[in-house]
């Protein structure tokens, strides 16, 4: 399949040899009049939030006070604007570029539930991507938060989402997303969590150690069940994926309907990444267990629906078990990029799945499994 081109009317450039803006003071009116294309008097930082990327909330104001109709007067300006961090972790700019790219290819061609995006760039000055979208505190929505699990008709809604975005990209190859090779690979960001003085700060001090059966704190085994997931990928399950579907990272609008955020990790994989990744993080362990096999049916009738192929429940099962794994992940994340009570909830969800489905056992019984 070819990648979706951007519609004429597409607010934004990639890849400009004009430099954007890699600091906050950079982020003026002028700049702002010129994505914009209508002069803005004056933009107000509200409030500038700092994490793996920079997200910047503005009030604007504009010469003619007939724009504020037609254009935002709260945006989130978003990418890398903390250049400690990224003089530290350079391939950030990866991510920031990645979430620019979803926003000028894919996300017009899919029918998502998204926020409104105003601008979508990148350089090749800086390497610096920037999205600019309305600032949806300011429009009274709120966010996914991973201490407060979902009802399971909002999850049904989430798997819905998810759905859309596959269908529309279902056997996607990396040669079909040029620009999909670049950025942090899901591979390499978790085994970069594995190196043994990594694991060793998770799981041998007692107060930081994360809620894990101790069956599974065995790095080497570990290892081998992840290298033998990623070695036994389904290719006919292949599409663009989300690459990081958790509870964190969505919004709720204020009529409560959800919708997915911050498309740093989008990839090529399979389809039942973002599934399980969701499913399993946003209800409790007592919820999930009664009723995903049903939202996991649901994602396959509304996938089908959507465009994609039909996929019958047996026939994919073990695929799903098997994809469980990833959510160990959340048991090695360092305080610096989540705090514990995020880490130790989604952990202990996480791994009741691994245990419930036997993911790790299933990895180990495939002819395919790595031993060393």
């Amino acid at each position: 399949m070819a990648f979706p081109s951007p519609p004429a009317d597409a607010r934004g450039v990639l890849n400009s040899s004009d430099p954007l803006p890699v600091i906050v003071e950079e982020v003026t009116p002028v700049w702002l009049t010129k994505i914009l294309g209508r002069p803005v008097k004056t933009a107000t930082l509200v409030e500038p939030i700092h994490g793996t990327a920079s997200k910047l909330l503005y009030e604007l104001a504009y010469e003619n006070p007939d724009d504020a109709a037609t254009l935002p007067t709260h945006v989130c300006v978003k990418g890398g604007f903390n250049p400690a961090l990224i003089a530290i972790h350079p391939a950030l700019n990866a991510v920031y570029r990645r979430e620019a790219e979803f926003f000028y290819y894919i996300a017009p061609a899919v029918s998502m539930r998204l926020p409104p995006v105003w601008y979508c760039g990148s350089d090749t000055v800086t390497g610096q991507g920037i999205i600019v979208l309305d600032d949806l505190k300011a429009k009274g929505y709120t966010f996914g938060d991973p201490l407060e699990a979902w009802p399971v008709e909002r999850v049904r809604a989430g798997v819905e989402e998810l759905s859309i975005l596959h269908a529309k990209t279902w056997g996607a190859k990396q040669k079909d997303f040029p620009w999909l090779k670049e950025g942090l690979s899901l591979r390499e960001v978790i085994l970069s969590m594995m190196v043994k003085p990594e694991w060793d700060k998770r799981f041998l001090d007692e107060a930081a150690k994360p809620p894990v059966p101790e069956h599974l704190v065995d790095r080497e085994r570990m290892i081998r069940a992840f290298k033998t997931l990623w070695a036994t990928t389904n290719e006919s399950l292949r599409c663009v994926v989300h690459g990081d579907s958790h509870i964190g990272n969505t919004f709720i609008t204020p009529t409560g309907e959800p919708g997915f955020l911050d498309f740093q990790g989008l990839h090529s994989y399979s389809a039942l990444h973002d599934v399980t990744y969701f499913i399993v993080g946003a209800l409790t362990v007592a919820d999930r267990r009664a009723h995903e096999v049903e939202l996991f049916e649901h994602y396959l009738a509304t996938l089908h629906k959507a465009g994609g192929p039909k996929l019958e429940k047996d026939a994919v099962w073990e695929d799903y078990r098997k994809h469980h794994l990833h959510g160990f992940a959340w048991s090695l994340t360092p305080p610096m990029m989540q705090p514990k009570a995020q880490v130790d909830i989604m952990t202990e969800r996480h791994c009741a799945a691994i245990v419930d489905h036997k993911s790790l056992e299933l990895l180990e019984s495939l002819p395919e499994y790595i031993t060393e």
